[in-house]
């Protein structure tokens, strides 16, 4: 006899079941489909006939097994109502011809839903947010794959929630980490958070790519734990959910309400009752680090720990900066370097304070070849056999 659970499932695939088993032939390649829609061991009972060689150096095709990892917490399982998440870039449902990855729940019978059902995305460019298929689709951008984080539900395995940085509900255009909530009865996807992204010179100024910045870069919001990077993307433990799922905790350094810092900052979401809604529950807070004018002191945007020396822009406060180029210093002046005293002003060198400055071709400790010794300026290497600092012999 059907679950109603399996049945609500059955329905939302049009018949796309997956034979029930054991929960480890969740990664068998027996559960993705052929390109006509039917199961490998369908086709086999028919007599497929094996493809042809591609002629790639004599290799058959480019037949390659789907990527497969597993998203749920170990105790959602044993605890809580059956059902698995799982992200993949196979086909095990017929409904992701791309390739791309895909958030899929899978129930205690071996039924399988694809719950995002989204495709790969250009990030930055004119074309940025839209769908592509390679490089050529995103001009002055790249096309890449999505990501599924953290997944779990409420203990009827009713609702699933889970961390997606695609866009399935067009309200994503900046591609940023989002929570989402997947109705297992009604097949309905939500976008819970709304979070775009800001300028990393201006955290109070949204954006959807960096072109919307002034001068600065647009940084994407980035949930429970997972490292800045899209390539190198992982999930800390920072998405839970209560028994009856009205409560769900999440960790972002985004805004999706009351983050205007963006710190990284937990949040609690209430779905139900009088206090349903958002807000913050605890925050690290944002300080100035040891390289700034105020280090440890709180802040919200680089302006309020000040110039930083050494980090290519002349600031407001700044004379130069010791690494630009050209200087912005009069002839026969240097600007001093990071965590000197008078760093990033315009100084002269002195010579005989053991360091060689720019304009200096030595000091008197080191810089020349014995038997050259530097002279009285530090202007030059000279000979002289009365001593080694003086000035060149008349």
């Amino acid at each position: 006899m059907r679950t109603p659970f399996r049945n609500v499932m059955i329905g939302l695939l049009g018949g796309a079941t997956v034979v029930a088993g054991s929960w480890l032939l969740l990664a068998e390649p027996s559960l993705g489909r052929t390109r006509n829609g039917q199961r490998p061991n369908a086709a086999r009972a028919k007599g497929a006939v094996k493809p042809k060689s591609h002629g790639y150096g004599g290799y058959s095709g480019v037949c390659a097994p789907g990527s497969f990892r597993s998203l749920s917490a170990p105790e959602s399982f044993l605890k809580r109502s059956k059902f698995r998440c799982f992200e993949s870039t196979g086909n095990p449902t017929g409904d992701n011809a791309d390739l791309s990855s895909d958030a899929f729940l899978a129930s205690e019978d071996g039924t399988v839903v694809n719950m995002t059902k989204d495709t790969r995305r250009c990030v930055e460019g004119p074309n940025n947010g839209m769908t592509c298929t390679g490089y050529g689709s995103c001009p002055q951008g790249s096309c890449q794959d999505t990501t599924v984080l953290a997944c779990t539900g409420d203990s009827r395995g009713r609702t699933i929630f889970f961390i997606f940085d695609g866009n399935p509900t067009g309200q994503n255009a900046d591609l940023s980490d989002e929570l989402f909530s997947f109705d297992t009865k009604t097949g309905q996807l939500t976008q819970l958070t709304v979070q775009r992204g800001w300028c990393n010179n201006d955290p109070s100024h949204a954006c959807d790519k960096s072109s919307d910045c002034n001068g600065g870069t647009c940084a994407r919001d980035r949930m429970t734990g997972r490292t800045a990077s899209r390539y190198g993307a992982s999930a800390g433990p920072g998405l839970e959910v209560s028994p009856d799922g009205e409560l769900v905790w999440f960790v972002t350094d985004g805004d999706p309400g009351g983050n205007p810092s963006h710190a990284v900052t937990q949040f609690a979401l209430t779905t139900g009752g009088k206090s349903k809604g958002l807000q913050a529950i605890g925050s690290s807070g944002k300080f100035c680090n040891s390289q700034t004018m105020h280090p440890g002191m709180p802040c919200t945007a680089p302006i309020d720990c000040g110039p930083v020396c050494g980090d290519g822009r002349k600031d407001p406060g700044e004379e130069c900066e010791p690494f630009g180029a050209p200087s912005t210093c009069p002839v026969g002046e240097f600007c001093q370097r990071p965590r000197f005293p008078n760093e990033c002003t315009c100084v002269t060198p002195v010579c005989g304070n053991g360091f060689v400055e720019p304009g200096e071709a030595c000091e008197p400790a080191f810089g020349c070849f014995f038997p050259l010794h530097c002279n009285a300026t530090c202007t030059a290497c000279v000979f002289s056999t009365s001593g080694a600092f003086l000035d060149p012999m008349p």
